[in-house]
C-alpha cells in the first residue's frame, strides 16, 4: 500500500530532524512546506496523466505545447509566458537545441500567443517598422 502525502511528509521531516537540531516551530513550519510541495507534485502528475489529447505516448505534442496564454516546457511540463533560457540552461539546453530536439523552427518564438501579439503591437505603436527601413535604406 502507498503511503499517504502526510506520512511521506512527515517522513522527510523526520530524516531532516535526525541530522539538524529543529525546534518544534521548525518542524511545524517545514511540515507544512514539504506537504504544500508534494501536493503541487501529486497535482502536476494528475495533470500529466490526464494529458490524452494531444499526446504521444504520455508526452504532450510539441505543436501543442505552444498556446495563447502560456507555453508549457516539454522537459518538465511547467507552464510560462516566455520559455527563457535560464529555465531551458536548468535542463542543459539552449533555444536553439530545445527547438532542434522537440522539432519547432529555428524561428519559432518560444513565447505565449497573447505575449508575442502584445509585443507586435508595442513594436507597431512605436513605428519600429518604419524606423528599420529607414536605416536599412543606403546613404546618399
Amino acid at each position: 500500500m502507498s503511503k499517504s502525502l502526510i506520512e511521506m511528509a512527515w517522513g522527510i521531516i523526520a530524516a531532516q530532524a535526525r541530522n539538524t537540531l529543529l525546534s518544534p516551530e521548525d518542524l511545524a513550519v517545514g511540515m507544512r512546506k514539504v506537504f504544500a510541495l508534494l501536493q503541487q507534485l501529486q497535482r502536476l502528475e494528475t495533470e500529466m496523466s490526464s494529458l490524452s489529447d494531444g499526446t504521444v505516448s504520455g508526452t504532450l505534442a510539441p505543436q501543442d505545447s505552444i498556446q495563447h496564454h502560456r507555453v508549457i516546457c516539454l522537459e518538465c511540463y511547467q507552464e510560462f509566458k516566455l520559455l527563457s533560457n535560464r529555465h531551458l540552461a536548468l535542463h542543459g539546453m539552449n533555444a536553439r537545441e530545445y527547438k532542434l530536439k522537440y522539432g519547432f523552427p529555428l524561428r519559432q518564438a518560444l513565447s505565449a500567443g497573447s505575449l508575442t501579439l502584445s509585443r507586435r503591437q508595442i513594436a507597431k505603436d512605436k513605428g519600429v517598422g518604419a524606423k528599420l527601413v529607414a536605416y536599412r535604406r543606403p546613404q546618399a
